[in-house]
């Protein structure tokens, strides 16, 4: 399979967003409608978003980006980041290393970087905190969606196990594991309940975010009926932050 980083995935999502660009793999010949592309960067404030943005991804990565995002402006730091550090089920063992509001609402562990992709109804039907992810099935997932075949928003993608939690997890692969597992005795000491992303194949909340002009603006009104690929990364200004930012970057330039 053809493996790619997140951030590279969400970055050419030009085959979606732009018609003329055909960048990944088509599974129908049929026409679908614009996908809605909704990039949020946690960060300290408005400026510490756009020095991320501009100085380091465009200017001192030379990444061409053209993309437009929404700041969670309360991006706070509790802790340095480790280069090598254990996780379970999505959540650090040494303990959060920021919070902001959109990690807090959303229920994002403190991950640097989240992609969740949302049907017409807001409900979450995919989501992934992992570098990489299988972009057949990815691409296929939204692609459905967009189809929006008999007017049910049905998808046909599986997801891993779901011991590989904050993974790749499809709304598809929770119902098939809980139809499994119903009616079975499973003694896992609670770990079951925190195998799948809390919202997914749940209503997404709602966010309060800012544009880059300082102004006012909610997610609802973003996704405005629309299925939507909501891209969140922690974007701070802070030095040791950004090294793994940059590490990110690095991954991105290469695939």
């Amino acid at each position: 399979m053809k493996w790619k980083f997140i951030l590279s995935v969400c970055f050419t999502f030009l085959f979606f967003t732009n018609q003329k660009a055909q960048v990944l793999e088509r599974f129908s010949g049929n026409q679908i409608p614009k996908l809605n592309l909704v990039v949020v960067e946690m960060s300290e404030s408005i400026q510490a978003a756009e020095k991320v943005y501009s100085d380091f991804f465009k200017g001192m990565m030379r990444m061409d980006l053209n993309f437009d995002f929404y700041v969670d402006p309360t991006y706070r730091k509790l802790k340095d980041q480790k280069a090598i550090d254990i996780s379970l089920f999505g959540e650090s063992a040494s303990g959060k290393k920021f919070e902001s509001e959109v990690d807090t609402k959303l229920d994002l562990k403190a991950n640097l970087q989240t992609f969740i992709v949302v049907d017409r109804q807001r409900k979450v039907r995919a989501f992934s905190q992992v570098s990489t992810i299988d972009e057949s099935d990815f691409t296929r997932v939204v692609e459905e969606l967009l189809l929006n075949i008999d007017g049910e928003e049905k998808i046909t993608v599986d997801s891993e196990e779901p011991e590989t939690a904050y993974g790749w997890q499809t709304s598809l692969g929770k119902e098939n594991y809980e139809k499994e597992n119903k009616g079975k005795l499973v003694i896992d000491f609670g770990a079951g309940e925190n195998y799948w992303y809390k919202f997914l194949g749940d209503e997404l909340p709602d966010l309060n975010l800012k544009k880059r002009d300082g102004s006012d603006v909610t997610f609802k009104d973003l996704h405005n009926n629309n299925v939507t690929v909501m891209f969140i990364y922690a974007a701070s200004e802070d030095e040791q932050a950004m090294y793994f930012t940059s590490g990110i970057a690095i991954g991105l330039m290469y695939t």
